[in-house]
């Protein structure tokens, strides 16, 4: 009987365990919104985003975006993550600069290898999206259309339960009330229209 029971117990526990990695899994930003927790969680991508990613001491000194005058590279991204691990804001804020590429691609197709694949290198400067000029925006408004930050699943799920509050159940009168809504943290780039895929990106060189 102990024997049966600890193997009911054991098989608990690994269902369990699955399910919460099911979920975690299904945190990384640049997935669809009922992935992140529904249409009502806000995106929130650009909000912060220089906390999570940086800057780093090893940062070269910010370049004036509105100055790149080399080459270009037009670039079609079929699905998120594109591969770019780390962009920096130019100066003032301004802009957006490729500043880490992932280094390799693990399978052929396989999204995270893509900016590699297409020869993307630290420095060269995001001109425009979908034909849009993005080089003189708000880093945060840019990070936001492209909505394309890959996150551990711990940092996922704190800035979903950031965008979409504190739920409390209260069962006294056998209703459940949510008061997400009211604790919720929103910001105005929650209203920034993230691009969708394929998407057309130009980078410029310095």
């Amino acid at each position: 009987m102990a024997r049966s029971r600890t193997s009911a117990l054991s098989v608990a526990v690994a269902l369990g365990c699955t399910a919460v990695a099911y979920n975690l899994s299904a945190a990384f930003v640049g997935s669809s919104p009922q992935l992140r927790g529904g249409p009502a969680v806000a995106t929130g991508v650009g909000t912060d985003y220089l906390v999570r990613n940086g800057p780093k001491d090893a940062d070269p000194p910010a370049v004036d975006t509105s100055k790149a005058a080399g080459a270009t590279v037009d670039i079609e991204f079929k699905k998120r993550p594109f591969g770019i691990a780390r962009y920096v804001p130019g100066a003032g804020g301004k802009g957006a600069v490729v500043r880490d590429v992932t280094q390799k691609s693990r399978y052929p197709g396989d999204p995270q290898g893509q900016a590699f694949v297409a020869g993307v290198q630290p420095d060269w400067v995001l001109k425009s999206v979908n034909g849009q000029d993005v080089s003189g925006m708000d880093f945060f408004v840019i990070m936001q259309m492209l909505d394309d930050e890959v996150m551990d699943p711990v940092t996922a799920m704190s800035l979903n339960l950031k965008a979409s509050g504190v739920k409390t159940d209260l069962r006294n009168d056998g209703a459940e009330r949510t008061q997400g809504e009211k604790f919720a943290i929103t910001s105005d780039l929650d209203k920034v229209a993230v691009v969708d895929m394929p998407a057309k990106l130009v980078y410029q060189q310095m």
